[in-house]
């Protein structure tokens, strides 16, 4: 049996395939388990946040925007109130969206953007920034100054600088 191959066979007691120190082995098991760590660490953010107890004022922030401070509203009681929710839903979601717009403007040129709509539709200074200038004529409009961002519904008082206030009524929740 010199110089010739060595066979062994399953039953001998040697080892098949790969080695025992190979530095591979239980990678998988690892990246299996980082995705599954991972995927409930976001589950508890996003059940804590959609479910979570806050009954206070929530203040939120955008930067070089001032800081704002909202109220959770009451649950709607018939079809008219479900779809003032809704458009209160959807002008701070506008709102939210036209300011990540000025951000971005400001981080690219240094400056702020001019007044009008323009800068944010159209393709210029590394636009466009938004597909359309988001409005519910039936709701409310937004306008933009040059430097304050300002919300106004069609009935009730504008907000200026922030989405609006529950009491007074203004902007979003007027």
């Amino acid at each position: 049996m010199k110089g010739g191959p060595v066979v062994s066979s399953p039953c001998s007691g040697s080892v098949t395939g790969r080695r025992r120190n190979d530095p591979e082995r239980g990678s998988s098991l690892l990246g299996i388990l980082s995705v599954v760590a991972t995927l409930g660490i976001l589950a508890v953010i996003v059940l804590t946040l959609n479910f979570g107890s806050s009954t206070g004022p929530v203040a939120t922030t955008v930067p070089g925007a001032p800081a704002t401070t909202t109220t959770k509203a009451p649950a709607p009681q018939d079809i008219a109130s479900e779809q003032q929710v809704a458009d209160r839903a959807a002008c701070q979601a506008n709102y939210s969206s036209i300011m990540l717009a000025v951000t971005d403007y400001r981080t690219l040129n240094d400056a702020n953007p001019p007044a009008g709509t323009t800068w944010a539709t159209a393709a210029i200074n590394g636009g466009p920034f938004l597909q359309s200038w988001p409005t519910q004529a039936h709701a409310f409009t937004f306008t933009w100054n040059g430097s304050t961002l300002s919300v106004i519904p069609t009935t009730g008082a504008a907000s200026h600088g922030s989405f609006g206030t529950v009491s007074p009524a203004a902007g979003c929740f007027a």
